[in-house]
C-alpha cells in the first residue's frame, strides 16, 4: 500500500518539502481517485448498520434528496455499487435493445470506451470522431442526425477526462432531444464540479462515480435518471437484474437499495453531499472555475502547451503535453522524485506525450500553486 505523508511537510515518497501547503494525502493530484474529504476519511469509520433498518433508511432519505439537489432534478438519483464505468453499462441495458441505433461523440479515450462498449453489446453504433482536444459541437451532431440518423439515443460525454475538455452538452442535448433521442450522459468528470442541471438541459440518463468530486473513494456508480428513460426502460429487452433502474426505483422509493447497502461508501456519501450542501451549489462550481483557470494560467507560465481547446477547456481536470525532448512517463517520474505529488498520463494514442492535472473535489489553491511550482521546476 503508498504510505501517505506523515506531516505537512513530508512528501508521499518520505521527501522533506518544507512546504506546510503540502497537508496529508493532498500529494495526489491526478483526476482520480481524488483526495478524500476530511468528514468523508471520518464518516467511514462508523459500524456496520441494520442495511434496510430505520437507521440506513434515514440516512438514504437524506441521500437521495442531495443527489437530486446536486443534480438539480426532481426526479430519480439512483445509487449502485460500482464504478462511473458501470454507468455506461447500466444505461445501455435499461434503455437499448440489440440493434438499436445511436450516436456518440468521440473526443477522447473515455468517449470511444462509451461507444465501444455500446457496440459490444449489440448496438448500432455511429461514431462522431473528434480530434483529441477538440470538443464535439451542436452543429457536428446536428450533421450526423442529418447524414447518418435517425438515432434512438446520444451518447454525450460532458467532460473527457483524457483531454481535458468539456463539451458544451446544454446545446448538444438539444440538438438530441430535437431529433428524439434519449440523452445519455457520461459525467464522471463533471458531476460535483461542473454545472450540471438535469431537468433544465432535459437529460436523460446522467451517470457519474464516487471517486472524483464527489470526494469519496472508489466504490460508487451514482445515475441520475428521467422519467422519459423510465418509460424507455419498458421497451429495453437486454437481460437485467443488479442494474435493473426499474427494481432500483421501487427500491429508492422506500429509501432503500435493491441490494446489499454498500455501507461505508454511503457513509462517506452522506458525508460528501453535506459538506457540499455547506459550500452551496454555486460556490462550488465558481470554486472549480477559479482553480481551473489559475491551473491552465500556471502551466502556461511555465512554458508547457495545454492540449484542450480553450474554448471549451476543463474546470475540473487539465491536460498538457510534455516539454520536447522529455516523455510523459518521464515528466511524472521526475515530477515524484521532485516532490513526491502525482499527476497522470495521457491515455490512448496520446499515453507518453501527455500529462493531466487534477483539479476537482476537496481542493484549494495552495496544494495547487505546489502542483504547479514543482511541475515548472521539473520543467526547466
Amino acid at each position: 500500500m503508498v504510505s501517505t505523508p506523515t506531516d505537512s511537510s513530508t512528501s508521499r515518497n518520505g521527501r522533506r518539502t518544507d512546504d506546510p501547503r503540502l497537508s496529508q494525502g493532498r500529494w495526489l493530484r491526478i483526476p482520480g481517485p481524488t483526495v478524500l474529504h476530511p468528514n468523508v476519511l471520518a464518516a467511514m469509520q462508523g459500524d456496520m448498520l441494520p442495511h434496510r433498518g430505520p437507521e440506513l433508511v434515514g440516512m438514504m432519505e437524506r441521500i437521495y434528496s442531495n443527489l437530486k439537489w446536486a443534480h438539480q432534478t426532481e426526479q430519480g438519483v439512483y445509487v449502485w455499487a460500482g464504478t462511473g464505468s458501470a454507468g455506461w453499462e447500466a444505461a445501455i441495458v435499461n434503455l437499448f435493445s440489440p440493434g438499436d441505433r445511436v450516436v456518440a461523440g468521440v473526443t477522447g479515450s473515455f468517449g470511444d470506451r462509451f461507444a465501444t462498449i455500446g457496440a459490444q453489446f449489440g448496438l448500432d453504433v455511429h461514431r462522431i470522431e473528434i480530434e483529441w482536444g477538440q470538443a464535439l459541437t451542436p452543429e457536428q451532431l446536428a450533421d450526423a442526425f442529418a447524414e447518418h440518423g435517425p438515432f434512438k439515443g446520444a451518447f454525450i460525454t460532458h467532460n473527457e477526462t483524457s483531454t481535458g475538455v468539456t463539451n458544451p452538452l446544454p446545446e448538444l442535448a438539444r440538438v438530441a432531444r430535437e431529433n428524439d433521442a434519449l440523452v445519455v450522459v457520461d459525467a464522471v468528470s463533471s458531476a460535483a464540479a461542473l454545472p450540471l442541471e438535469v431537468d433544465a438541459w432535459d437529460l436523460d440518463w446522467v451517470l457519474s462515480g464516487a471517486q472524483k468530486a464527489w470526494m469519496c473513494p472508489p466504490g460508487l456508480m451514482i445515475s441520475a435518471v428521467s422519467e422519459r428513460a423510465m418509460a424507455a426502460s419498458e421497451h429495453a429487452s437486454f437481460p437485467r437484474f443488479f442494474w435493473d433502474v426499474k427494481a432500483m426505483a421501487a427500491a429508492a422509493k422506500a429509501n432503500g437499495m435493491l441490494t446489499t447497502a454498500p455501507l461505508t461508501m454511503l457513509y462517506a456519501l452522506d458525508a460528501a453531499l453535506l459538506a457540499m450542501r455547506d459550500e452551496g451549489l454555486e460556490a462550488l462550481y465558481a470554486r472549480h472555475a477559479r482553480l481551473g483557470e489559475h491551473v491552465r494560467q500556471g502551466l502556461v507560465a511555465a512554458g508547457l502547451e495545454l492540449l484542450a481547446d480553450p474554448a471549451y477547456a476543463s474546470d475540473s481536470v487539465t491536460a498538457f503535453l510534455a516539454p520536447e525532448g522529455m516523455t510523459s512517463s518521464q515528466f511524472q517520474e521526475r515530477l515524484r522524485e521532485d516532490s513526491g505529488i502525482e499527476i497522470a498520463l495521457g491515455q490512448g494514442h496520446l499515453a507518453d506525450r501527455v500529462l493531466r492535472v487534477g483539479h476537482m473535489g476537496w481542493v484549494e489553491q495552495p496544494e495547487l500553486d505546489a502542483t504547479l511550482e514543482a511541475i515548472a521546476r521539473v520543467a526547466g
